[in-house]
């Protein structure tokens, strides 16, 4: 009957006690948490209070109205749920560092650290998402609890690891309005915590508004505000806050060897559930056997004795019976399907457990093999160590080598820079002696001169000549110090025409000396040494007298032309110059009378020669220009000034004169200084007095 509500006890015929308060509603009667069917007849009242059985079975009670099967009004399910998503920093550089090593890790880190924190609190770990995850719980409170514990057993986890293989989390939590797929969670409340977590710096909490309402002060922890931040794809603003905590407040407990990950605590409740489900389903049975027994058939006499009204109540009653024998009968076949059922979910049980025993037995195995490796690079850590610190050594043995060859270097110039002062010194005391002898030989020249008459020249000239021996006998010990070469070119005497002539070779022979001005450059030097290569003789830059002889004989023809072209020279020069001698005079001629002496311009021409420098080394180039008994010229000193010799010649070849030169004082500086000349003209030769030595000089 439509809308008929009754309350009623149900009775069994044994024992006659009450078993449950059952509620009947439109042909279902609600037995606490137990639906049970009735097997009505088609009567007017298919169930009535104080019936003697009642036929039902015990089948699982929906609470959604929308699980019921073909139920009309299905939809979907939703709930509220605090829900935590967490991801890892970086985890691209890790996985591209060491791929194998950072799966194993976070591995490690859910069996021994997230889902502990998850046991705990009660929650629910509902997938992982790559290296992220998403947990449910039914409290704000648990679910901050388990963040905290989880990044406190995080950073505790890090603290000797390196850079390259610690794993930082960013955890968001955030309370709301949920879908239910089967297993999963989905929804806006879903999407606003995994933009808080983004929104977290690594190794913190981010929570939404309505956790911290939640949580209010009954956790030791702190919220920074961070205000609405901007989250993708979120439109209605959401106040965040960054969870603060003592490390202090929060101590993690330890996971105890060997414990259960929440993959192996699942099998066992889903395995505790199934055996409780078939001991109920059993019991339900058992029951419903005691309810369905059949009554014994009433005897012939007892049928006589019933009047029509009774004998359609036991028709009736029969016709229950027969219905309850059919119903007994489907209820068997279906306890015994649904106890098939739990027991082959009872072998996925058993065979989820062992597939759990087996994942703990590899992560076991990957544990061992992770912490070979590890110790593996720490022996090649090692091994690296210590060749760095043999290499190190190495270079420190290298360093102090060198810094020892540094400090014998430095005492060997120090050497060498007191040998250069001391040579220096010793030149300088010879320069000073030198300059005094001249000056004392000059003024007994003088003297000389003054007091000797014009008879005493030749002794003079023979005086002069010692000079100059005893001067060339400096210069050749001077050259002789310099380089051997040098003091055999020396002992050759070259004249400049004879130099002249060396460097006209020279050049013809394709070794350009950039002009023959009789003085031995640097350029002739150069041009000596190549040619002495060319024929395979040392390249010294000196000529030897063989050299020399072969030299001029390479370049014989060049030089025959050379000669002829300066004969030529010489003679128009000298009759350009000298005049022709004037007519006697009309006066008788004084026997015994002097010859007349030569006229001025003889002497005319360019004189050239050198003078060696004071303490040896390299000779002063020398050049005099003679026009009408009147002659100037220069002295070059290397590393000076051009010194000026201005000169008078008369006819009978006295010469006199002053120069302006530079020479060399203590410590190699230049120093000028104003010098008498006197000497002779003879010839093509010019010699000239300066203080103690002569110059010869030839035009």
């Amino acid at each position: 009957m439509a809308g008929l509500r009754a309350i009623c006890r149900v009775r069994t015929l044994t024992t006659g006690h009450a078993i449950h308060r059952i509620r009947r509603s439109q042909g279902k009667v609600l037995m606490n948490d137990v639906l049970v069917s009735a097997a009505l007849a088609p009567h007017k009242h298919p169930l009535q209070c104080g019936s003697r059985r009642v036929v039902a079975v015990a089948i699982p009670l929906y609470r959604d109205r929308e699980q019921a099967p073909g139920g009309a009004m299905a939809r979907q399910q939703r709930r509220l749920a605090a829900i935590l998503v967490m991801d890892v920093v970086g985890s691209s550089r890790l996985m591209g560092r060491d791929e194998s090593g950072t799966v194993a890790r976070l591995r490690d880190h859910r069996i021994n650290r997230l889902e502990p924190a998850l046991l705990r609190h009660d929650g629910r770990l509902v997938k992982l998402m790559g290296d992220g995850a998403l947990a449910e719980f039914t409290s704000a409170l648990d679910a901050l609890s388990a963040a905290i514990e989880f990044q406190q057993a995080m950073a505790d986890a890090n603290r000797d690891a390196s850079e390259n293989t610690a794993i930082i989390f960013r955890v968001g939590v955030h309370v709301g309005d949920v879908l239910i797929e089967e297993d999963d969670l989905l929804g806006d409340d879903v999407n606003i915590a995994k933009r808080l977590e983004e929104q977290a710096p690594g190794g913190s909490v981010v929570v939404s508004g309505t956790v911290r309402h939640a949580v209010g002060d009954r956790l030791k922890v702190g919220f920074a505000d961070l205000g609405n931040p901007s989250l993708k794809n979120i439109e209605r603003p959401v106040q965040a806050y960054r969870v603060t905590w003592d490390a202090e407040d929060w101590r993690v407990p330890l996971v105890p060897a060997g414990a259960f990950s929440m993959k192996t605590q699942r099998g066992r409740k889903r395995l505790g559930l199934s055996l409780a489900a078939l001991a109920g389903i059993v019991i339900a049975a058992g029951f419903a056997y005691m309810a369905l027994a059949p009554l014994p058939p009433p005897t012939i006499a007892q049928l006589r004795d019933l009047k029509a009204e009774d004998l359609e109540r036991l028709l009736t009653e029969r016709r229950a019976a027969d219905a309850a024998a059919a119903e007994k009968k489907h209820i068997e076949d279906e306890a015994r399907r649904k106890a098939d059922d739990e027991a082959a979910a009872v072998r996925q049980a058993n065979a989820d457990l062992e597939k759990a025993r087996q994942d703990r037995q590899k992560a076991e195995a990957d544990l061992a093999k992770l912490k070979a490796d590890m110790e593996a690079r720490r022996q090649a850590t090692a091994a690296d160590q210590r060749q760095l610190a043999d290499s190190a050594a190495q270079r420190s043995a290298e360093e102090a080598a060198h810094r020892q060859a540094e400090v014998e270097m430095a005492a060997l110039r120090l050497i060498e820079e007191e040998a250069r002062r001391k040579a220096a010194e010793e030149a300088e005391n010879k320069r000073q002696a030198d300059e005094a002898l001249a000056l004392a030989q000059a003024a007994r020249q003088k003297a000389d001169e003054e007091a000797a008459a014009r008879r005493q020249a030749e002794e003079k000239v023979e005086a002069t000549a010692q000079q100059r021996a005893q001067a060339e006998a400096a210069v050749a010990a001077a050259l002789k110090q310099r380089t051997e070469a040098g003091a055999v070119e020396s002992a050759l005497r070259l004249a400049p025409a004879d130099r002249q002539r060396l460097q006209v070779a020279l050049t013809s022979l394709g070794f350009d000396t950039r002009g023959a001005d009789g003085t031995f450059g640097p350029r002739s030097r150069e041009m000596i040494a190549s040619w002495q290569k060319k024929i395979g003789t040392p390249s010294t830059g000196f000529l030897t007298r063989s050299q020399q002889e072969a030299l001029l004989r390479e370049a014989a023809p060049a030089l025959s032309k050379y000669d002829e072209k300066r004969k030529a020279e010489e003679e128009a020069r000298t009759r350009a110059v000298v005049a022709p001698p004037a007519p006697a005079p009309s006066s008788p001629i004084v026997a015994g009378a002097a010859s007349a002496p030569a006229s001025a311009g003889a002497f005319d021409g360019i004189y050239n020669g050198n003078v060696p420098i004071s303490g040896g080394g390299a000779l002063r180039p020398v050049r005099i220009e003679v026009v009408n008994g009147k002659g100037t010229g220069t002295m070059r000193v290397p590393g000076c000034d051009v010194g000026q010799i201005t000169i008078t010649i008369t006819p009978q070849g006295d010469v006199s004169g002053t120069s302006e030169l530079t020479t060399i004082g203590t410590g190699g500086t230049c120093r000028k200084g104003s010098f008498e000349l006197k000497g002779t003209a003879m010839g093509r030769e010019l010699r000239l007095r300066l203080g103690g030595s002569t110059i010869y000089l030839t035009r």
